[in-house]
């Protein structure tokens, strides 16, 4: 396919434009059928809201520094302990929020003095000093992230996206006009196969846009409670869900635990749910509903 092999070669190429890849990839999305995973292009290239869920590679480590004295001594941009912190709030000060646009993070990146700042309001400055021993009082105290951490958010994005891209045209290879690709898109499950190289095993997975629905997926191989929870939180009945865990005791003794493929008793739970998905008795989008789906069936085998 002409318009994937082009994104390959401009993410495979040192001086490829990464805003220039993810402007193609939309296109290359809605040429899929696939105009709902346009979200996660658009909120690279824009910027993610306050109240995003970030992706895990747009959250960095970030250190905390003052500048303190006590009535003999002066240090600077000195490390500060915070294990009398509340849980919550130290998270907050050791990891850092990345939300904007890649062009941002691509100045971010370009910065010569090797790291980013943000300034913690003053008024920490006493709970912050509680930590220090010898009479210190903090003068200044803030947050520093490495420049390297934030050029690596760049990289994974562009690792990322290469994945997804690489497969898709092995799916896609020798399919060249719109119908025909948009035709043999519809053999298999680009949405799964994008969540997987983008978004990883095991982490939460947005699934949509930012007009339509959303659901997440956490979880791990061979956990069913992980699973439980996960389908119970996007509307799926205790019913279905027992019914699903019975379906797998079943199929245990049919494959095994290297298999690629679900058993005939997952496969029939999974029509079943759908079915529900197209009648409306399960209030989630059919689109959405298999993508979620077969991801968290996936992750629960551990299928890649």
């Amino acid at each position: 396919m002409k318009l994937a092999d082009e994104i390959v070669e401009i993410l495979s190429s040192s001086d490829g434009i990464l805003s220039e890849a993810l402007i193609k990839t939309k296109v290359l999305l809605h040429q899929i059928g696939h105009k709902e995973l346009v979200s996660w292009v658009n909120k690279e290239l824009n910027g993610y809201a306050d109240n995003d869920e970030l992706p895990e590679y747009r959250v960095v480590d970030a250190q905390v520094l003052v500048n303190a004295s006590n009535v003999a001594y002066q240090v600077t941009s000195h490390p500060v302990p915070l294990g009398h912190l509340d849980k919550d709030y130290r998270s907050t000060l050791e990891k850092g929020r990345m939300p904007q646009s890649l062009a941002v993070i691509e100045q971010f990146a370009e910065g010569s003095d090797g790291t980013l700042q943000s300034s913690i309001p003053m008024e920490a400055n006493g709970l912050l000093g509680k930590g220090l021993a010898n009479g210190y009082q903090i003068q200044r105290a803030w947050c520093e992230i490495q420049i390297t951490s934030v050029a690596n958010i760049l990289m994974q994005v562009r690792s990322r996206l290469l994945d997804f891209v690489l497969e898709l045209s092995s799916e896609l290879s020798g399919v060249n006009s719109a119908e025909d690709v948009k035709s043999k898109a519809n053999q298999f499950d680009a949405a799964n196969l994008f969540n997987h190289t983008i978004f990883g095993d095991n982490t939460t997975i947005v699934v949509g846009t930012e007009n339509t629905q959303t659901v997440s997926n956490q979880i791990t191989k061979n956990n069913f409670d992980a699973l439980r929870e996960q389908l119970s939180n996007n509307g799926v009945s205790e019913e279905d869900i027992t019914s699903l865990e019975v379906a797998i005791k079943g199929d245990s003794n049919i494959i095994n635990s290297d298999s690629s493929e679900y058993g005939p008793a997952v496969k029939s739970w999974l029509q079943k749910m759908l079915s529900k998905a197209v009648d409306a008795s399960w209030q989630i989008e059919l689109s959405i509903a298999s993508s979620f789906l077969a991801t968290a069936l996936n992750n629960y085998y551990g299928i890649l």
